[in-house]
Formats: structure tokens, sequence, C-alpha cells
């Protein structure tokens, strides 16, 4: 074989060598076209409302109505975002409180709502995306629910009118809680055209945002 074909095949398998030692790319070079969406939020301050006992509580005095997060949210599905499979989601009562207060879950999501207090509950909710009532149960059981469809639920106890929870199911991981400084960004974010929310307990907001490859889209929201 000419020394001029060896060489070649000597650089060529070099080569070779070296692509296949080559690391793969980290997510984060996989998602450095991806860009993010930086939200300012304003929440109107109001003190919580006290609630009577309607039946029966440790104390049997009126208490606050329950503080429930806001959340801000990409609402639909997006195209390439990693698909969720959570386990184990719980609301559960205890302390005549429903904890956590917000829970975000995907859609198709199983949650349990076991009883820790040594009162009775009746977890129930109203609202378009899951209606439901789970009755009155003791401590120590628990009862399933399966949130098929994404919105925004409301769930309350029929017997402590102060407890209040929120269950958000969302199509896709891009949400985030809004804490107290009011500033909230969502990273990762493909490029393209969204309906950005903003959920609270009683109020809703929503604005139209473009998310540019590699750069951030700032909004601002307010119930």
């Amino acid at each position: 074989m000419p020394p001029v074909m060896v060489l070649f095949r000597l650089h060529l398998l070099l080569a070779l060598a070296c692509t296949l030692a080559a690391p793969a790319p980290s997510l984060a070079q996989q998602d450095r076209g991806a860009g993010a969406i930086d939200v300012d939020v304003t929440l109107p301050s109001h003190p919580p409302a006290r609630q009577a006992d309607r039946y029966v509580s440790s104390t049997g005095e009126a208490r606050s109505t329950q503080d429930v997060p806001a959340v801000v949210y990409i609402a639909g599905p997006v195209a390439g975002a990693p698909e969720a499979r959570p386990s184990g989601l719980e609301l559960a009562q205890r302390g005549e409180a429903f904890r956590p207060p917000l829970l975000v879950v995907p859609v198709g999501a199983r949650v349990g709502f076991p009883n820790g207090d040594n009162l009775f509950h009746n977890v129930f909710s109203y609202s378009r995306p899951k209606r439901f009532d789970l009755g009155r149960y003791p401590r120590g059981e628990s009862k399933t629910v399966t949130f098929d469809k994404p919105g925004y639920v409301k769930v309350l106890c029929e017997v402590h009118k102060w407890m209040r929870a929120g269950v958000l199911v969302v199509d896709n991981p891009y949400y985030a809680v809004v804490e107290a400084s009011g500033r909230v960004r969502l990273d990762g974010v493909p490029a393209g055209r969204y309906t950005l929310v903003l959920e609270t307990f009683d109020r809703r907001a929503q604005a139209v945002v473009d998310v540019p490859q590699g750069g951030a889209a700032r909004v601002a929201l307010a119930p």
C-alpha cells in the first residue's frame, strides 16, 4: 500500500476515535437556543378574612382564611417540553388546613387527600376542570382524585370553611410560584408565542408573550 494511503487511513481512524470519545452535549448545551420569560407580578394587598367555625374545630374559634400562593404558567401544550411522571402526590389535611396550599400537577395525575386530623373533613370542588365531592371521612383515611383536564381547581372543605387550596393542572412544566418580590422567571422555554397566565385563588390575568431564541421576554401581570 502506498505510504500516502497508509497516512490517510491513520488520520481517518484518529478522527473517528476522537468523535466517539467526545462527550454528549449536556442538557444546557441542547437548550442553548431556548429562551426565558421574566414576569413582574402585582398582587392586591388585603388582610385575610376571618371565618367562623361552621361545625366543630379543635378550638371552636374563628380562623383566618387559608392563604393560597399565586402561580404563573404557560397555558397549553409546549412542543418539545419534557413529560412529567410524578408519583406520590398528596394534598393533606393537617392542623385543619390543606398542606400544601398549592399543588401543581400534570394532566392525568392522581392526587391523594389524606386526613391527618382528629376531625372529619369533607373535601370538594365545583371548579370546571374537575368537580368532585369526597364526602366526610375521618383521620387515617385517604381518597384519590384524578385530574384529567388542564386548569385551576379550587379545593375547599365543607366542614371548615377557612380551609382552601389550589390544584393547578398543567400541560407543560413551565410554571413558577410567585414569591414575595413579585418577580418570576421561567427558564428553558422554547422560542415561540405563548399565553402566559397568572392565577390566584380568586382572580386571573393573562398576556400573550413572544419568547426569542436565546433571549428573554418581559411581561407585567396584575389580576
